[in-house]
């Protein structure tokens, strides 16, 4: 059972996943995958949510960050979301999976899990794509049987978080093609067409245009070869149409937290270090409660 996964420690959650067999990761996978329902995630913003990046199987930089607020106020109080890529690069890719799902498990209605680029689509798998390596030499010859169960978890997994009145989220950024084409609400955030799911992983913020410019002449190619960049137009006419006030992602391997586009948008990056160049990771912990918490919004930055 999930739920019985253990997330107080560092520690003890490591012990667990080492004496799983095949098997018994199998039947948590299969059961994580029934976690989830729409592509589109809401959440009330009655308190304070912490917003986590990438972890790439990072977990003990996570169990850092949340010491440094308070472990249980963590697990027990805030709201979590998190915005995708738990495998892939780092030595804790398995540990990092079961964590978000086992706290999902828990706290249905208060944890939020995002699909990463990382957790791809077939067909939109990141270069190179460690993952199935990592658990070849993890599992041997009974690897596949644990990748399989873990692609059903990843296409199990929402795309786009909604907080009213205050948030939109994504891994990547918010889908262009959509806002280019006239869309108006919560119909900005998501559509079930490969373009679509392909910009809201894969796509980056740039400095292309101004807040004032039209979506049309603020958005172009991306250099990593799938999704696009887009401006900070488009970030305007986002939260806009959703009559939200930030817009958050992660995907970028910043030094924890960065903010963009005017104080309006914030990149998030949760592993540390190795194999990446950032020297510090973060968190983004706003207060909703508190009414102009979108003005100062690097007074909710934790960083390593």
């Amino acid at each position: 059972m999930l739920e019985e996964v253990p997330v107080s420690g560092l520690e003890e959650l490591e012990n667990y996943v080492a004496t799983l067999s095949c098997d018994e990761l199998e039947k948590l996978l299969e059961e994580g995958k029934k976690l989830f329902g729409n592509k589109v995630e809401e959440l009330d913003p009655s308190t304070t949510v912490i917003f986590h990046g990438d972890l790439h199987g990072d977990i003990a930089t996570v169990y850092s960050l949340w010491e440094k607020i308070g472990l249980e106020e963590v697990l027990n109080h805030y709201k979590l979301v998190f915005l995708g890529d738990y495998v892939d690069r780092g030595p804790k890719q398995i540990e990092a999976l079961l964590l978000v799902l086992a706290l999902k498990a828990r706290r249905p209605e208060e944890v939020i899990v995002l699909r990463g680029n990382h957790e791809p689509p077939r067909g939109l798998e990141p270069l190179p794509y460690e993952f199935p390596h990592f658990l070849k030499m993890r599992y041997g010859g009974d690897w596949n049987i644990v990748y399989k169960a873990a692609r059903e978890v990843f296409d199990s997994m929402p795309l786009t978080l909604l907080i009213e009145d205050a948030v939109v989220a994504f891994h990547g950024g918010p889908p262009t093609v959509l806002i280019r084409r006239g869309c108006g609400g919560i119909k900005c955030l998501y559509d079930n067409v490969r373009g679509v799911v392909e910009e809201i992983l894969w796509n980056e913020p740039a400095n292309i245009c101004s807040w004032e410019d039209p979506p049309e002449a603020c958005w172009a190619a991306n250099p990593r070869g799938l999704g696009f960049l887009w401006g900070a137009g488009i970030t305007r006419e986002v939260l806009e149409r959703t009559g939200t006030k930030f817009l958050v992602r992660a995907d970028t391997p910043v030094n924890g937290v960065k903010f963009f586009h005017y104080n309006h948008g914030v990149s998030i990056f949760t592993h540390l270090g190795i194999p990446f160049a950032n020297k510090r990771a973060g968190l983004w912990a706003p207060d909703f409660t508190k009414k102009d918490w979108y003005l100062s919004p690097s007074s909710w930055v934790i960083l390593t």
